[in-house]
């Protein structure tokens, strides 16, 4: 027979786990809030810097950019947003994957094929085990 005292210690411990997971993604959340990245076209002649709401900030144009046709330059902004808005994308792929450990499993979130005992598995936890934290 399984004591009270069992199942609460196992509530205790998935609130405990859960309660960590909502501090580290609080914690993910402000260093995003934070990001900063810049991308460069491929001629060198634009950077443009994204900040952590996805929004370009700055947009830094060198002397020979000012010599380009107004196409060339556009293409040269163009491709500086582009490859701002991948290193942002990059960046904060990999600061979730910091976050939340394997990132296999961060790509099955994304990808919608992570199931809660997966998740629940990260930690230790096997949710399909009826006797989990009844065990001493």
């Amino acid at each position: 027979m399984s004591s009270p005292s069992g199942i609460g210690g196992a509530v205790e411990s998935l609130l405990r786990q859960a309660q960590e997971q909502q501090r580290r993604l609080a914690e993910l959340q402000q260093q995003r809030a934070e990001l900063r990245v810049t991308g460069e076209s491929p001629d060198g002649l634009v950077r443009v810097t994204v900040d952590g709401e996805m929004k370009v900030g700055d947009i830094e144009l060198n002397a020979r950019a000012m010599r380009l046709d107004s196409f060339s330059l556009a293409e040269s902004l163009q491709a500086a947003v582009d490859a701002a808005y991948a290193a942002f994308a990059q960046r904060q792929e990999e600061m979730l994957a910091e976050t939340l450990g394997d990132s296999d499993l961060v790509r099955r979130a994304q990808d919608g094929t992570l199931t809660p005992e997966d998740w629940f598995r990260q930690f230790g936890v096997d949710l399909s085990d009826p006797t989990r934290g009844l065990r001493r």
